[in-house]
Formats: structure tokens, sequence, C-alpha cells
């Protein structure tokens, strides 16, 4: 797991990599700023990527981070085609597609989510030797529960029916043998 000096020392990697390399022709933007959902529930975070389509890019590097965590959640290099889920808490609920960057996205489909996905992620990219990068927000609320609906008959009412029926007729069987019992004493 990532500490949080590790994470910092990305970020400043990567910033200073863009201030070396002079203005950058790629940017990124989100989606959305802000994605609100319930636990338990899927969304999809996307970022789009602005570059020049002239030049198709021929190396991508993705690096997508949770701040509040101070946890890697993703990582792709296109040279070694590497995906990697460092944070065994998103392992299986969180599929990235880079092959998307090539049209201009970046989807995040995160699964099963959960009240502590809660937080900012922040996603950096290098597209060929430029680098951009954005934020966006993820609030995850509490799912809300339906109130189990209360029937009016219950769900069993054909056994008890059935009982009802089979425990009457036993109780006429045992009156007509009593009955039959008795004439044949007093006879």
């Amino acid at each position: 797991m990532w500490s949080c000096r590790a994470l910092l020392l990305s970020v400043l990697t990567m910033n200073l990599f863009c201030a070396a390399v002079g203005q950058s022709n790629f940017t990124m933007s989100a989606e959305q700023e802000v994605y609100q959902a319930e636990e338990k529930s899927n969304i999809t975070i996307t970022w789009l990527l602005h570059f020049d389509t002239n030049r198709p890019p021929d190396f991508l590097q993705i690096d997508l981070m949770n701040v509040k965590r101070k946890t890697r959640v993703f990582f792709y290099n296109s040279e070694t085609g590497t995906e990697v889920y460092p944070d065994e808490n998103y392992r299986g609920r969180l599929q990235c597609e880079p092959q998307l960057a090539r049209k201009r996205r970046l989807e995040c489909l995160l699964t099963d989510l959960r009240l502590n996905d809660t937080g900012t992620y922040h996603c950096i990219v290098v597209l060929n030797e430029e680098i951009s990068s954005k934020t966006c927000d993820l609030n995850v609320t509490a799912a809300f529960e339906k109130p189990v609906e209360v029937t009016s008959k219950p769900a069993n009412s054909k056994r008890i029916g059935l009982h009802a029926a089979l425990a009457l007729l036993a109780v006429v069987i045992i009156a007509l043998s009593l009955r039959y019992l008795t004439v044949k004493l007093f006879k």
C-alpha cells in the first residue's frame, strides 16, 4: 500500500515533469465534478481527454488515487500493458477501460459501492510526453431500504384453511363415532 509520502511524491513528480515539458496541448476534464450514488449500486466515473487528434497516443499511463485514503486505486502503463489495482478494497469492484483513451475518454466502473468509497479521486494521465490531471468527488449515501409491506392475508392462508378443514373433519368423525357407540351401548 502506498504511503502518504509516496503519493505526494508521485503527484509532485508529475507536476514537475509537466512544468519541465512546458505548455501542454493535452488537458483533461471530468464529465461530472461530483458523482452521487447509493451504497450497493454501481457508478461510472468518466474523464474526458482533450488532445490533438492528428497525433494519436503512443504512450499512455494512468494513475488513479483515492485522496481521502491516500492510496492508489488503479495504475496502467501502455508500454508494459499492465493494469494494476493496488488497493485490495477495489479489486474485483473497479474496472477501468484505458483502451477508450484513444477515443478521448477514460471510464472507471465502480460496483457494489460502499460508504467508505466516498472521497476525492485524483486521476493523472501521461499521454505521449504530456501530462494532465483532474479530480472529482464521489458521495456515497446509505441505501434507502423499502419497508416490508404487511399484507392482510397471511402467506400461509391456503395451508391454514386446509388444516382447519381437516380439524373440522376429525371433529365430525369423532362426534359421529361417539354417537354410534352411544347408540350401540344403550340398545
